[in-house]
């Protein structure tokens, strides 16, 4: 096990995109810890079904961890999925901005969508300048936090639509889930 130090650097949360999410893309995922552990990460852990994959290296660069996961869910499982990769510190971060919790009334609702890297300011400025209701959206970084009062199934702000308008890559996680990821950091 990584003394204190090492986990604190290079703990790392991978987002596949659409794993595990009804028959396509199917990955168990003891199997996937298992081949994680034999490509060299330590400390795995995953959180649900759907792919949240904890993991702890010596990589400094979160895209490098990221790119390493993709390749093996392709070797391993014949999936190629984007991956989105964060520090344990930039999780917690997450939770600590919070900037929509005045509005929120319903963490399953609440969704933070993490973007592969930060999108071009004036394609934010645009977006923002909208109306989305009776959706929010607040873009910091490298996150769009977005809350969906009528429910993900009803929602305009999804990360298929952020990446369009935005450029990037995209994948999202609710509230509760990033929580219980946390947890587990």
């Amino acid at each position: 096990m990584p003394n204190a130090d090492s986990r604190k650097n290079g703990r790392y949360l991978v987002m596949p995109r659409g794993i595990n999410v009804g028959t396509r893309n199917r990955v168990p995922m003891a199997v996937l810890r298992s081949k994680l552990t034999d490509a060299g990460f330590s400390d795995v852990a995953t959180v649900l079904a759907s792919g949240n994959v904890i993991v702890s290296t010596e990589s400094d660069r979160p895209a490098e961890v990221a790119a390493t996961v993709r390749r093996l869910l392709n070797d391993a499982f014949d999936v190629d999925v984007p991956c989105i990769a964060r520090t344990a510190d930039h999780v917690r971060g997450v939770l600590d901005r919070n900037p929509l919790e005045k509005v929120v009334s319903n963490p399953s609702r609440y969704l933070v969508i993490f973007l592969s890297e930060e999108p071009d300011p004036e394609l934010v400025g645009a977006l923002l300048e909208e109306d989305h209701s009776p959706e929010a959206i607040a873009i910091e970084g490298t996150e769009a936090y977005v809350w969906s009062p009528d429910g993900v199934a009803a929602m305009t702000l999804s990360y298929a639509y952020l990446e369009r308008r935005l450029d990037v890559v995209a994948t999202a996680r609710n509230w509760n889930t990033i929580n219980k990821i946390v947890a587990k950091l």
